[in-house]
């Protein structure tokens, strides 16, 4: 079987941490493992428009020692990490979001 026509059953997400940081569309950091054996710090999870989705941790960009900023002055990230196609990134956001519930997305008190 070819890389290119290979498909994989979805693994189970298992949540370790979560750490609330509702700042704009940010929601929080979770710790997951994904499988048995890949355990995964600072996955971003999100909400907007009454969607939630999860992103693999991304790093922050550098430019002469600095951050660099957009447009708007606020830090830029890159993903070093990232899904081959839409369908693989959903189910894995979708079982992230699963993983600790909706009650974690409430704002705290």
């Amino acid at each position: 079987m070819s890389a290119l026509s290979a498909t994989t059953a979805a693994m189970p997400v298992t949540l370790l941490t979560w750490r609330p940081m509702n700042r704009g569309m940010l929601r929080g950091f979770a710790t997951i493992m994904l499988g048995k054996s890949l355990k995964i710090a600072d996955v971003s999870v999100f909400q907007s428009n009454g969607k939630t989705w999860a992103s693999f941790p991304g790093k922050p960009l550098i430019g002469d020692g600095k951050a660099l900023l957009d447009d708007k002055g606020k830090q830029r990230y890159t993903q070093f990490m990232e899904w081959t196609d839409k369908a693989a990134s959903d189910r894995f956001s979708a079982a992230v979001v699963a993983a600790y519930g909706p009650a974690a997305m409430e704002p705290p008190a």
